[in-house]
């Protein structure tokens, strides 16, 4: 009702001499709506993690990539075991995820022609898209291993040049969740010069850019302090506001507990002021499956009160089913701030538009069980450690002759489990699985602050090292950020 009220409304203001729609350009603005997350790994202390550029959900291989080499992959297969494969690159502070723009036609127009899109990432790589656009990211290579740094300098472009937008078709064929959720919104298809249709205009990135809360954990009370992180441009801004956030936690039996927290003012009088204690433990009555769905409800009204269709935020939902809802792990969820998503992620339309940017921040929270897990893989015998590694090759190559080609692809893919597949798991590596999407991350700051032999057989054994990109502007500056002298909490 209020997609057609607004509309209407614009369709009202055309002035009589534009009573031909379909002869005179259009006098009434597009109406744009895009959504997408931003999310981070944060230590106890608040600080950001570096080599995050593991995807979740893979999107379909039509989908254009810079580069097969940037994105580690959700398998549980580890990298030694292919042909090479990517690796943690340590400037990697943030992920940009499954941004979708949606275009929907004022009044009775029923095409339009000719219309370009410019997205620009400051601090960040856009390395997946489509339909096809020009790309622009400097430092990207085609090339394992050949990836420069990555830093706040960094500017990369997506253009979409001369789009004819209007009619319903959808994309190429796909039976993929990730890419499907986002189809059911009723919006205009968008066609390039170069015939590629969707619904939507899609694409991800990964950034050297610090998340604008810093969440804290303190180690004996498990109190959770949030602070404001904001970068210079923005941070003497009164009028920033985190309308909506909610502190999420789903346990290793898929239950849930959460809490909406209230509206946080960011920025001020200084960048690092504190702006809410809470706390980070859930009683055991806390968590039920029944409180998915309520999570899913508050986000929603949350996602429309800011400007989102109902189906658009429904899309949002349907398409992170799994990763927000499902995932085990601590994370807290909060609706960007507009001027934050466009210092950082400008867009700019040829034509007349009304956009809507509607961003989730994502803060993956590190977690007193996850460190257990560290630990436990550090205090092992690191010829034992190497052992099970060598045991875990072999099991795998040992059924590679007999496996079904169709599941073998699934395990690969990281669709199907390590254990469905039949592989007996050794316990240095059920311990690593446990420690979720960013395993590989997470391993790699426990070494740089805390290193044992197990650890550095672990990263040997399964060749789990990060990119090191050469010594130019960001690196000179800092060191990474796996290392302990700026990452240890």
């Amino acid at each position: 009702m209020r997609r057609k009220a607004l509309q209407l409304s614009l369709l009202l203001a055309i002035p009589l001499q534009f009573a031909n729609l379909q002869a005179q350009p259009t006098p009434e603005p597009l109406i744009v709506h895009e959504w997408g997350t931003f999310t981070s790994l944060q230590n106890e202390a608040g600080q950001a993690i570096g080599g995050i550029n593991t995807d979740d959900e893979p999107v379909p291989r039509f989908v254009h990539r810079l580069t097969d080499w940037l994105l580690l992959s959700p398998t549980e297969v580890p990298a030694n075991f292919f042909q090479g494969a990517p690796s943690c690159h340590p400037d990697v502070t943030l992920r940009l995820e499954t941004p979708v723009l949606y275009f929907h036609l004022p009044g009775a127009w029923t095409r339009i022609p000719e219309v370009s899109l410019t997205a620009r990432f400051r601090g960040g790589w856009l390395s997946e898209f489509y339909p096809n656009a020009l790309a622009d990211a400097p430092g990207v290579s085609k090339d394992p291993g050949g990836f420069g740094p990555l830093g706040s300098d960094t500017v990369s472009t997506l253009a979409w040049n001369n789009l004819d937008v209007g009619g319903d078709e959808n994309g190429p064929p796909s039976n993929e969740h990730v890419w499907t959720a986002p189809r059911g919104v009723r919006a205009a298809s968008v066609r390039t010069p170069g015939g590629e249709t969707e619904r939507f205009l899609f694409y991800r990135g990964v950034g050297h850019i610090d998340a604008p809360i810093a969440v804290a954990r303190n180690a004996v009370t498990a109190e959770l302090v949030l602070r404001s992180h904001l970068p210079r441009e923005l941070a003497g801004r009164e009028s920033l506001e985190v309308k909506s956030a909610w502190l999420v936690d789903v346990d290793a039996y898929g239950a849930v507990a959460f809490r909406v927290l209230p509206a946080l003012r960011l920025g001020g009088t200084g960048t690092d002021k504190v702006l809410l204690r809470v706390s980070g433990d859930f009683a055991p009555g806390e968590y039920n499956e029944a409180n998915r769905e309520q999570l899913r409800s508050s986000l929603h009204r949350a996602l429309v009160a800011e400007g989102l269709f109902d189906d658009e935020a429904q899309a949002l939902l349907d398409t992170w089913e799994l990763s927000y809802f499902k995932s085990v792990g601590m994370r807290i969820f909060f609706l960007v701030p507009r001027a934050w998503t466009d210092l950082y992620l400008p867009l700019s339309v040829s034509k007349p538009a009304q956009i809507t940017r509607v961003m989730v921040g994502r803060i993956e929270l590190v977690t007193p069980q996850q460190r257990s897990n560290l630990q436990q893989i550090a205090q092992m015998p690191a010829d034992e450690v190497t052992a099970e590694a060598t045991r875990l090759r072999d099991d795998y190559y040992g059924r590679i002759g007999t496996a079904d080609p169709e599941q073998l692809r699934q395990v690969n893919t990281g669709r199907q489990s390590l254990e469905e597949y039949g592989i007996s798991v050794p316990r240095s590596y059920q311990l690593y699985l446990a420690l979720g999407r960013f395993r590989n991350a997470l391993l790699l700051h426990e070494v740089a602050r805390r290193p044992t032999p197990a650890l550095e057989a672990f990263i040997d054994a399964h060749r789990l090292q990060g990119y090191r990109p050469a010594e130019t502007s960001v690196t000179a500056r800092r060191q990474s950020l796996f290392d302990p002298a700026t990452s240890t909490p």
